[in-house]
């Protein structure tokens, strides 16, 4: 439950991010959630796309590696684990790494990507209980 911890993947998440590497979400509350945190780059959504797994993996696959960032349900650990299959299976690096850092910190406090914003001020208040808030120590 680390402040410092969480804060210094999401700084690693910023810079995969800006050197053009994707993030593979579940949808736009996620792409969403990951912005507030100021990560900006080349989002891949697997809902609302109308397209199938396999479609979405071709996609990603483009890409020499990729980051899945799933919510941290079962439903999520499935869809990590066939789209990094998939991706694997088409010669691009899944990298499933940042997904299993963001679980072990948040330790079942948060279920989802667009949950880790609100988790962050929370965490930045118990930090920082004099009411300095994270966003000043990105």
């Amino acid at each position: 439950m680390s402040f410092n911890s969480l804060s210094n993947i999401i700084e690693e998440l910023k810079i995969q991010a800006k050197e053009g590497i994707p993030l593979l979400v579940e949808g736009k509350k996620d792409e969403r959630a990951l912005g507030e945190l100021g990560i900006q780059g080349n989002f891949i959504k697997v809902s609302g796309s109308g397209l199938k797994l396999f479609e979405i993996a071709e996609i990603a696959a483009e890409s020499p590696r990729v980051v899945i960032l799933t919510d941290f349900d079962r439903k999520g650990s499935e869809l990590a684990q066939r789209l990094a299959d998939d991706i694997q299976g088409l010669g691009c690096h899944p990298d499933l790494l940042f997904r299993k850092k963001i679980m072990a910190i948040t330790n079942r406090y948060i279920k989802d990507i667009e949950s880790l914003p609100r988790h962050m001020d929370n965490l930045a208040l118990e930090e920082f209980p004099m009411g300095a808030h994270w966003y000043y120590y990105h």
